[in-house]
């Protein structure tokens, strides 16, 4: 006798959704079909949204012959579309940062705490360089109330050993507006200046440690704060690939341009923390900083902003890839692998002998054993030469010149300045080297075909596999790889992807509308039988 509990179709969608199955006899209701269809639903639910199906998703199914196109786009306008659109880009972009890549122990409160007594859970917030260089150690302020002197400045007390120990103030952060935090006195100090007339705004005057950290703290950053900015940056790169996706705009959109959008948390970190870091070019605002809106930290509402130059290139050199991919090779070698679905790979072949002439190429397009990747990843490269290495600022042409004749007073005996040294050839290693000397680095051995790309950024090569179809056909082949869990076979690639492909180029390279056509497919549906 077949029992209550296994009767009717939403019971026997829900087994579907666990992956489990009823006898043939046990549940006469359904329809193989309708079993089809719920699975068909699971499917969709699980790829989309990330869950398997509701009971009252799959009760108001029950009452249809199929999931209907109408079901479809609402699933695809849904939110926890977006939501995928977020875990696909960040499993290929990689956009995490690591939050000591934004900060300057001068200003930050992240690395101190640790040296404070493991058993002190009443923490005072101090930083780096104004424990060690005023207070004589990297320990934070006695636990008790700071006392003043009658100029304003802290009165410092010798605790017997030589180290001063200045009290706490209690200060409204700018990151929880409303709170209060115990702030060390001397790191709770807002001059613009310091006593000796060093910028507080700028790293040499917080690296003094007699600089405070300004009014609500906003030149320091916490561990909450800095969470909060690392986040931010890496949704802002999501955010310029969900927009024009949500938008109906063409995908590629979020490679080109030099907009980007900006929130609370990124603006305040434009103005008052990328100054302070010690090498101005490691992470520099893409934005002027007049052109900043005037929001509050907490602010998260999205706001698009204009660039410093038309060279910058969507997310392509938003602050998130240029410091995740530190180099123009791994920059170029992350876009050919995700948008061209055409990683670099050395060849399977034996390296040459270090002793061969051709193993102290310094060009290495030519070097034996690396010109297998570098013949084609250094032209690919040049597209990003503006953009610095290691860092995010954009080196323009007016004050870094390919050729900087200045930097030929660099030599053996005769040290560099900050720009030679940094960006400029200045002593050669190899013979074929000195032709390039006083070149920008990002140059040397470029021929005139890359420079003028250089000149022209990622934009410029966005375009050119636009017209090529290679972008339309590598997304198709990324979707239908993720939302079928494997790749396609050769066949599957010509007589599947490809009219996919030109059918997302037909429309405008409408990435959701590429989603739908997979999901809606033949070769989809199967995979719920």
């Amino acid at each position: 006798m077949t029992q209550p509990w296994t009767r009717g179709p939403v019971v026997a969608a829900l087994l579907v959704t666990l992956g489990l199955s009823l006898p043939a006899h046990a549940n006469p209701d359904v329809e193989p079909t309708s079993v089809d269809r719920f699975a068909y639903l699971r499917q969709l639910s699980l790829d989309l949204w990330g869950r398997v199906p509701t009971y009252d998703e799959l009760e108001q199914l029950s009452g249809q012959d199929d999931v209907t196109a109408t079901h479809v786009d609402a699933m695809l306008d849904d939110d926890r579309f977006a939501a995928f659109v977020n875990r696909y880009h960040a499993d290929l972009l990689l956009p995490f940062l690591d939050p000591f890549k934004l900060i300057n122990f001068a200003a930050s409160f992240l690395a101190p705490p640790a040296f404070a007594d493991p058993l002190d859970t009443d923490t005072r917030l101090f930083t780096y360089y104004t424990a060690l260089y005023t207070r004589g150690a990297i320990v934070p302020c006695a636990d008790e109330p700071a006392q003043f002197n009658p100029d304003g400045s802290p009165v410092l007390t010798d605790r017997g050993d030589g180290i001063l120990l200045d009290g706490y103030v209690m200060v409204e952060p700018y990151w929880a507006p409303g709170t209060q935090v115990k702030v060390c006195a001397l790191e709770a100090r807002t001059a613009a200046a310091n006593a000796a007339g060093q910028d507080c705004t700028q790293y040499g005057g917080m690296a003094s440690g007699t600089c405070g950290c300004g009014p609500n703290l906003e030149r320091c950053q916490s561990v909450e704060s800095s969470a909060m900015i690392r986040d931010a940056l890496v949704d802002q790169m999501l955010n310029m690939l969900r927009t024009p996706i949500a938008e109906g705009r063409s995908y590629f959109d979020a490679l080109v341009g030099n907009t980007e959008l900006v929130n609370g948390p990124i603006v305040h970190y434009y103005k008052h923390h990328a100054p302070l870091l010690v090498d101005p070019f490691f992470v520099y605002p893409p934005v002027a900083l007049a052109q900043l809106p005037d929001v509050p930290f907490d602010d998260t509402t999205w706001r698009e902003v204009t660039r410093v130059t038309p060279a910058h290139s969507g997310l392509l050199t938003s602050m998130s890839y240029l410091l995740r991919f530190q180099t123009a090779r791994a920059r170029a070698s992350r876009f050919w692998d995700v948008f061209l679905c055409t990683p670099f790979q050395a060849p399977d072949a034996e390296l040459p002998s270090p002793d061969e002439p051709c193993s102290d190429e310094p060009d290495l397009r030519l070097r034996c054993g690396c010109n297998g990747c570098h013949a084609q990843l250094e032209p690919a490269a040049a597209y990003w030469s503006r953009f610095v290495d290691a860092g995010t600022a954009y080196l323009d042409p007016v004050q870094f010149p390919v050729q900087q004749p200045a930097c030929g007073a660099c030599g053996a005996d005769v040290l560099c300045n900050f720009v030679c040294d940094r960006f400029y050839l200045t002593q050669p290693g190899h013979p074929k080297e000195e032709a390039w000397v006083n070149t920008l680095q990002q140059y040397v051995f470029r021929n005139e075909a890359e420079m003028a790309n250089a000149e022209a950024g990622p934009s410029a090569l966005v375009e050119q596999y636009l017209q090529s179809g290679q972008l339309a056909m590598c997304t198709a082949t990324r979707l239908w790889t993720r939302l079928h869990n494997r790749p396609p076979t050769g066949r599957e690639r010509l007589d599947l992807v490809r009219p996919l492909a030109e059918a997302f180029t037909a429309s405008g390279n409408d990435f959701k509308k590429l989603v739908r056509d997979i999901i809606t497919s033949d070769s989809y549906r199967r995979l719920a039988q």
